[in-house]
């Protein structure tokens, strides 16, 4: 099974990764408020100057949302895990 990589991401890819069986919009949506609702990963999100416009999140950022969130299923790990 593959792991997460740690790497810069859209934030639709990440948001799907997290929500893989959603739309684009939900998956956006979900992420979102995830993140909104953790005030410590928005903190350390703003400590480092995140930009809630750039259409994708840095590698950094993803660093820390995954610290706060967890790792999110990849598309293969949804798929195994679902057989």
């Amino acid at each position: 099974m593959d792991s997460f990589k740690l790497q810069p991401y859209t934030k639709t890819d990440l948001a799907l990764m997290y929500s893989p069986n959603s739309g684009t919009a939900t998956a956006l949506q979900n992420l979102y408020r995830w993140m909104k609702r953790n005030q410590s990963l928005m903190n350390e999100l703003q400590s480092i100057g995140y930009n809630k416009y750039r259409h994708s999140f840095l590698k950094q950022e993803v660093s820390i949302i995954v610290k706060y969130l967890g790792e999110p299923w990849t598309r293969l790990s949804f798929l195994c895990y679902k057989n």
